[in-house]
Order: C-alpha cells, then sequence, then structure tokens
C-alpha cells in the first residue's frame, strides 16, 4: 500500500471517525472537527485536488502545505499509531484549508494537536511514551477532558496555547492568520 492510500485508509478508520470536539478560539470564534472534516480531505487526495508527496520532510514526519495543497511525507514509520496520528494532525491543516477556513494559527495547531490526541486515545496509545510536556500529551489531556464533561478544560487550552506561541518550532507563523483558499 503506498502513503497515498495509507492516507485514505486512515482517514476512514474507526478511531478518525470518533473524533468530534469543538472549542472557542483565541479569536472567539468556534472551531470545529469532525469525521466530515476528515472525508472532505480523503476525497481531495483521492480526486488528486491534493497531493501526496513522498520526501521533502525529515524521517517520521508529515506536513501539509496550503500553498501547494501537497502533504510531504516521510517514510520509516509509516505504519505505526504514532504516525497515523500525525497524518490525521495535519489533515486538520488540509481540512481547514479546503473549507477556505480564516482562524489564527495558534488555533489551527491546537485543533490539530487535539486530533492527534484522539487519533491516539482512540487507538489505545501508551500515554508513557507520549513525551508529557509536548502538544501530543496535552492533546490527550484535552481530549479526556472533552469525554469526561464534553468539552475541552480551558486551562488546558491555555496551556496549549503557550506552548505553541512559545515554541521555536512555531515561531515564524504562530502568532498570524491562516487564510485557507480552498
Amino acid at each position: 500500500m503506498g502513503l497515498k492510500e495509507q492516507m485514505i485508509r486512515v482517514l476512514g478508520d474507526e478511531q478518525t471517525r470518533r473524533i468530534r470536539f469543538s472549542f472557542t478560539g483565541s479569536g472567539g470564534g468556534t472551531i470545529s472537527v469532525d469525521f466530515g472534516s476528515f472525508q472532505r480531505v480523503a476525497a481531495a487526495i483521492q480526486s488528486n485536488s491534493i497531493s501526496v508527496v513522498e520526501g521533502g520532510i525529515a524521517a517520521g514526519w508529515a506536513q501539509y502545505n496550503a500553498r501547494n495543497n501537497t502533504f510531504n511525507v516521510s517514510t520509516g514509520q509509516e505504519y505505526s499509531r504514532a504516525y497515523n496520528a500525525l497524518l490525521v494532525h495535519e489533515s486538520v491543516h488540509a481540512s481547514f484549508d479546503l473549507s477556505s477556513s480564516t482562524l489564527p494559527w495558534v488555533d489551527n495547531e491546537a485543533a490539530a494537536y487535539i486530533a492527534q490526541g484522539f487519533y491516539l486515545r482512540n487507538s489505545g496509545f501508551s500515554r508513557s511514551r507520549l513525551d508529557e510536556l509536548g502538544q501530543p500529551y496535552l492533546g490527550v489531556l484535552i481530549v479526556d477532558s472533552i469525554i469526561r464533561t464534553g468539552t475541552p478544560d480551558s486551562s488546558l487550552l491555555q496551556e496549549m496555547n503557550g506552548t505553541l506561541l512559545s515554541s521555536p518550532q512555531y515561531h515564524s507563523y504562530i502568532r498570524t492568520t491562516f487564510h485557507g483558499d480552498g
């Protein structure tokens, strides 16, 4: 199975089907992700509206480029739950692009990490394998709060935003606005 087929399979699997959440973003808007978000991306990959290209990214990573509607994916870990969760994360960005959404990048990334956390939790990924200080771990904790109360814990969302805003990985764009162009 190629990477394109794997992405389509992951975006339609049982773990992804169970992802559903919304929260009030930093700009006051409602940020929502559900199975329809992933169906939209899978259909765009299937129709070649979004390309899946191997390479151009470090081993074990994936990245969605909204400027050219391309997933750059690497090989090496492509059959692991952690990698599938990363594909779900990047697909959140693609979904916001396809729906021509405009939202703060910090909310876009937070939503992607929450979806990644849902996939990890849904697939039974061991918490002991997560870095307790990283965004995927915070995503899982936020998912726990959604399952307990129906809404994300606001203090955990603030912590997620704080880690994103202070991370050197995101410094070049995290304080800007994402503009999806369909």
